[in-house]
């Protein structure tokens, strides 16, 4: 944490436009196995950790940064 995401006092899932890119909100948990994955309103989506996470972080809001060129959408049939 820290990188390219920070806590926010804000709740809810959230998609916005940043400075130079887009800005996620949602809630950073922990798989068993020690993953990262914030919860964006019901999709998981992984998150590469530079560093474990700090005791107390999971289950609290997180706003990642992306930059523009690096966010896509994918379609996928289950």
């Amino acid at each position: 944490m820290g990188r390219n995401a920070k806590p926010t006092a804000g709740t809810g899932p959230g998609v916005r436009p940043g400075r130079h890119g887009v800005v996620l909100r949602g809630r950073l948990n922990l798989t068993v196995d020690g993953t990262a994955v914030m919860d964006l309103d019901g999709t998981q989506i992984l998150r590469d950790l530079a560093a474990p996470l700090p005791e107390g972080v999971a289950g609290t809001w997180v706003e990642p940064f992306l930059e523009r060129e690096k966010v896509a959408l994918h379609p996928f049939l289950l």
